[in-house]
């Protein structure tokens, strides 16, 4: 982008757009350039900052550089690390058992559709996911490193589960 301006007054007079590698004289950017009044600049982005000056041609920001993003903390970490192993535990969660109890099952057990002893079957399986799901939540949230994270593993039932809560 190419922008004029006024010396004295360093008023921003006339701004037009470039395209790389094109060069223009300033007569060319604003007709009536007058080289003892005006000043021309060239950014390198089709924008100016808000506080800039004009060096030798070229727009130079004059705001400060951000600070580069910091380095999380091992306690950051961790608690990314927990969040992110939380979600996967829920998703495979959901996951496995929608192989054992599809969600149009859960919703007829709702329903009431199914006999009391499918009902109770579905309830039984729901019940032992959610505790799986508990066990390993409170487990996560004690852990103290990423390999302590690592070594989870979820015991999900991989059968219906019955009235004792043992798997069919």
């Amino acid at each position: 982008m190419y922008v004029v301006i006024d010396k004295k007054s360093k008023t921003i007079l006339h701004m037009m757009n470039s395209r790389p590698g094109e060069d223009r004289k300033p007569e060319d950017v604003y007709p009536g350039f007058d080289p003892k009044t005006m000043e021309m600049g060239r950014a390198e982005e089709q924008s100016i900052p808000a506080k800039f000056t004009i060096e030798h041609g070229k727009v130079r920001s004059l705001e400060p550089e951000p600070p580069p993003p910091k380095e999380p903390t091992a306690a950051e970490e961790l608690a990314s690390l927990k969040e992110a192993k939380l979600a996967e535990i829920s998703h495979q969660a959901f996951e496995q058992r929608a192989k054992l109890i599809p969600d149009h099952e859960l919703t007829n057990a709702a329903l009431g559709i199914y006999d009391e002893d499918r009902e109770d079957m579905i309830r039984e399986t729901v019940k032992a996911f959610r505790a799986e799901y508990h066990r390993l939540e409170t487990a996560i949230h004690k852990a103290r490193s990423r390999k302590e994270l690592e070594s989870m593993v979820a015991r999900f039932p991989t059968k219906p589960v019955g009235h004792s809560g043992k798997e069919r």
